[in-house]
Parts: structure tokens; sequence; C-alpha cells
């Protein structure tokens, strides 16, 4: 695309007159690739943000206050941070440097979105969890910023995961002990037994 230009300065050296209109064609052609490039990048966001929402579930899953069976980074944010450098690796191959940075931008800033919208909603109970949490964040984000280091990743997670509210552990409720008589609803009165009757008569 970036050739275009040059290509038609050329050209226009080289044709005659009554030939320029197919220049008009090129045009037409080079912003019919454009709209297909664009249809094509806005394909892989949507690809990737249906797999930001599968990663955020699983990472809503894990055990974050389970620290003895945890292993740094967990298998959810293991599995986001190699997808996303994966893809990256992929596309390096074929696309432009300033169309890749332009899509993995666009990804990014889905990602943050997503992941400090998931995050509100986890349910973790210890400083631990959380701390485990942040930890996990901070991997994510030196993976991303490897990729290339001109992206914009100056996400706010450890904001948002000091924001987290820690929930209450579940405790059940412990059972009436046996043999206890049962409360009687106040105005109501109480039934005498049949011994207290007969020794009225």
């Amino acid at each position: 695309m970036e050739l275009i230009p040059h290509v038609k300065e050329c050209l226009r050296h080289v044709m005659s007159p009554s030939q320029e209109v197919l220049l008009a064609q090129l045009d037409r052609a080079a912003a019919d690739f454009a709209n297909h490039q664009g249809e094509l990048h806005r394909k892989l966001v949507a690809i990737m943000t249906d797999r930001a929402d599968h990663h955020a579930k699983m990472l809503g899953a894990t055990a974050w206050d389970n620290e003895h069976s945890q292993q740094m980074p967990v298998p959810a944010m293991d599995a986001l941070a190699k997808e996303v450098r994966k893809l990256h690796r992929v596309l390096k191959r074929y696309l432009p440097p300033a169309a890749l940075r332009a899509v993995f931008a666009q990804i990014f800033a889905m990602y943050e979105e997503k992941l400090s919208k998931h995050y509100m909603g986890f349910r973790i109970t210890s400083g631990e969890g959380k701390r485990l949490l942040m930890l996990n964040s901070q991997y994510l984000l030196r993976k991303l910023r490897a990729l290339d280091p001109s992206l914009p990743v100056d996400w706010e997670l450890d904001v948002v995961v000091n924001n987290i509210d820690l929930v209450k552990p579940y405790q059940a409720a412990s059972p009436a002990p046996t043999g206890s008589p049962l409360p009687c609803k106040t105005g109501e009165p109480v039934a005498e037994s049949p011994e207290t009757g007969s020794e009225k008569d």
C-alpha cells in the first residue's frame, strides 16, 4: 500500500493522457484492498475478544486463595499470554510493522477493558489471594511489553486488584442442638400436658 503513490507517479510518466484514466482504477483497487484489510483486522480483534472472555472466565474460576495448589503463573494467565504471543509471532511474518502495531493496539486495549471488568467480579477472600492475582497480572504485562516496546501497555490492573473487595469465606450454619424445645410464637398459648389437666380435676 505504501508503494502505490510511487507506482502511480512512475506510470504517469510513461502513459499517454488517454491512459491516465486507468490510474483512477488503481485508486479504487487500492481503496478496496484497504477496506478488505480493515475487515480482516477487525475480524482478528473480534476473535481475540471471544478468547479474552474465555480466559477471563478461567481466571475467575481460579482458586486464588488456595496458595498451596497454585503455580506461578496460574495456567489460565499463562495460556492467555502464550496465545497473544503466538498470534503476534504469526502476524509479524505477513503484516507490515505499522499494521501489526495497529492491530495489537486494539487487542491490548480490549484486553485491558475485559480484564478490568472481570477482575471486579472475582471471589477472593484473602490478601494473599489478591497478592497472587497481582503477581500474575504483572507477569502478563511483562510478556505483552516484550512483544513490542512501542505498544501502549500502561494498564492499571494493580489499581483494579487493590480495589477488589474481599469476600467473607463461606461458613455453613451450625445445626440446632438435638432435644432443645422449639420456640413458640409470641402470644401462642402453651398446650397443657395431660398430667396438668388431671390435677385440676
